[in-house]
């Protein structure tokens, strides 16, 4: 049995009504009827009151192929609430958002779109770097998105054809995926709802015929003309930064209002932006002064976030905390979100997305990326696109890196820890250099010795029975040496490399690694199946780390603390040598044609020998402190010259 309730439906009479009309409607007292309307029928016209996407994501949004699969909920990424209620106001049209990996953005979109879909239905339109990526959202995120929502399956129609990967139709909806490169997908029927991923990785749109096509935007611009004369288009655009022009970077930072997420410290309440920071900041990350190893850093938790207020330690527990308490605040007035976009009602907006506030990234990620790769770093947990740091070095800039020594002489006054060589190796003779290290984690460095021997007993005697001194008299040995074994004599280093077991270690280069330098063991001669006696360590090492590292180095005045430091005899070849590599536009480096760059090889390599023995965590001694404090200095002086006499008087052999 079905209950019924009477409804009385009343007409009110209008002036351009007919006379009889209006007699008519007065003489029953503008009572047409009574109709009565079922329970089911009465809830069917009922106006639904609307509610924000955030409260409608946690009333109806299912996640299933999430780590935290299951209902959607606010507090695990708060940052996202905000996100998604500034799209549904009325006069944004575009939102923006430069974000790092694993930040939860994409969720958000979608999470808008069931919002539309439940509220303000309208044509949808996702856009993806490459069809694979379209098809494999369509099937694996937005349609189980409706399967498992108990609101959004009403409107699916139960055709199987419905349901296919490039289009969704719905009951009042239709949801269409397209990608960046297909010109037909993006420019034909027109849409309400723009959702772009990745958008910093869209290629140019190509025309069936091959010719060129306006860009993929602009194409969806046009689509959206329709809705956008009535008011009620929108587009929403997200991805991580990778490139500087014409990126998600640029539409943030051009958006007439753009916000960063402020949070507040749980422990003394103090609100503010997070960001990598420095010794010198107030705030920010802070590593272990003794451990620069990206990996123990990791295992050990060893880095830790620093409150810019009271000085408070967050680990990653206190890190959520200070984010479940954070708000959005527009850059320039400081105004929280809501008030701001109210105030000023923007058309476009845009938010900035660090890893530091992702629940899903923690402290020791961010850590142990900005100590591997500074481009990964920058571009997926800063949010920020890569800019090339490294300028060009000139000869003259080199040539002012000088001191006094000659060829040969360390320096005294107990600044130098150890001396390490390095050794490129080439079809007919071999580059070596000699440098000194300084005590602590500057790593100031200073040039011995360098130049070029054909012969290998030449080059053992060079590192192994030549003497190097220092000022006081003091003599010193390459604490280790390594030595360049592939594409040139690959075999006859390894012999090499077995004859000074435990001295010297031969070394291969990558581009890409995740760690400065790791260790394989080897076991056989190259190309053969002969066997290694005792086998032997091959150091492979991130070239890529230790050119940024080495270019940063010569950037530091000759004055300053960590300068990369040559003696008075430098030759003018081996500062040629120093000029002749350069970062190219994959931020990889690469040798100028017809330039030799062996010099600039061998301090690669001895920036590694170096890191290998860790030297820049030995304890100084207290007669190397006592020594630099001056107390030897008149006694060095003496020594100094009668050391330069001496290598004088013997035909100038350290040359």
């Amino acid at each position: 049995m079905i209950h019924a309730l009477k409804t009385k439906i009343t007409v009110k009479s209008s002036p351009w009504w007919p006379a009889a009309l209006r007699t008519a409607v007065e003489r029953q007292g503008k009572v047409l009827r009574h109709v009565s309307f079922s329970r089911a029928e009465r809830r069917t016209m009922r106006k639904r009151k609307p509610i924000a996407p955030s409260l409608w994501a946690e009333r109806y949004r299912v996640l299933t192929t999430s780590v935290l699969s299951g209902p959607w909920r606010n507090e695990v990424t708060p940052y996202l609430a905000g996100i998604m209620d500034a799209a549904a106001l009325p006069w944004v049209e575009e939102l923006s958002g430069c974000k790092c990996a694993q930040s939860g953005f994409t969720e958000s979109a979608h999470n808008f779109v069931g919002w539309a879909c439940d509220y303000a239905p309208g044509p949808v339109m996702y856009c993806f770097p490459d069809e694979l990526m379209a098809k494999d959202n369509s099937a694996e995120r937005v349609l189980p998105m409706f399967k498992s929502s108990r609101r959004l399956s009403e409107y699916l129609t139960g055709v199987q054809d419905d349901e296919a990967k490039l289009n969704i139709k719905l009951r009042h909806m239709k949801i269409s995926f397209a990608w960046s490169s297909s010109a037909s997908r993006l420019g034909n029927k027109p849409v309400r709802y723009v959702i772009g991923d990745e958008y910093d990785k869209w290629q140019q749109p190509v025309s069936g015929r091959g010719g060129q096509e306006p860009s993929a935007l602009s194409l969806l611009a046009q689509r959206m003309n329709t809705y956008r004369a009535l008011g009620l288009n929108k587009i929403f655009l997200f991805s991580t930064p990778a490139r500087e022009k014409n990126g998600i970077h640029e539409r943030v930072e051009t958006a007439p209002a753009r916000f960063d997420f402020w949070v507040v410290c749980p422990m003394c309440g103090t609100e503010q932006l997070m960001h990598w920071g420095s010794k010198d900041s107030s705030g920010g990350y802070r590593l272990p002064p003794d451990c620069r190893d990206p990996e123990k850093i990791y295992e050990g938790n060893l880095a830790w976030y620093e409150c810019a207020g009271a000085c408070c330690r967050w680990d990653d527990y206190t890190k959520k905390e200070a984010v479940k308490r954070g708000q959005w605040r527009e850059r320039v007035s400081g105004l929280p979100l809501m008030e701001h976009l109210h105030q000023h009602k923007p058309r476009r907006i845009g938010f900035h997305l660090p890893a530091w506030i992702s629940p899903f990234i923690t402290i020791g990620q961010c850590a142990r990326a900005f100590l591997t790769d500074l481009k990964e770093f920058t571009t997926q947990y800063e949010a920020v696109p890569w800019k090339a740091l490294v300028s060009e070095r000139s000869e003259d800039v080199i040539s002012r890196l000088k001191d006094d020594r000659p060829r040969g002489l360390i320096p005294g006054a107990g600044q130098v820890a150890c001396i390490t060589a390095a050794v490129d190796t080439q079809d007919a003779g071999f580059w070596y250099e000699i440098r000194a290290w300084g005590w602590g984690l500057e790593q100031p460095s200073w040039q011995v010795r360098e130049g070029y021997v054909l012969e290998w007993e030449a080059l053992e005697r060079i590192l192994w029975e030549d003497e190097y001194r220092d000022a006081s008299g003091q003599a010193h040995s390459p604490a280790l040496v390594v030595q360049d074994a592939m594409g040139h004599r690959t075999a006859e280093v390894y012999n090499f490399c077995l004859r000074h077991r435990g001295q010297l270690l031969p070394s291969q280069g990558s581009d890409r690694m995740r760690q400065p330098y790791t260790f394989t063991s080897l076991e056989t001669f190259p190309g053969s199946t002969k066997p290694i006696p005792g086998g032997l360590r091959l150091v492979r090492t991130h070239v890529t780390y230790y050119k940024n590292l080495l270019a940063n180095k010569l950037e530091i005045a000759a004055a300053d603390p960590g300068a990369w430091l040559y003696h008075r005899e430098t030759t003018d070849e081996w500062i040629r040598h120093m000029t002749a590599e350069y970062r190219n536009d994959e931020e990889l480096w690469e040798c100028r044609s017809g330039r030799a760059n062996h010099g600039w090889d061998c301090s690669v390599l001895n920036l590694v020998a170096a890191d290998i023995i860790g030297v820049k965590h030995w304890q100084k001694p207290v007669e190397a402190q006592r020594a630099e404090a001056g107390e030897q200095r008149s006694e060095e002086k003496q020594v100094q010259n009668d050391w330069i006499n001496r290598g004088s008087s013997r035909g100038g052999w350290l040359r």
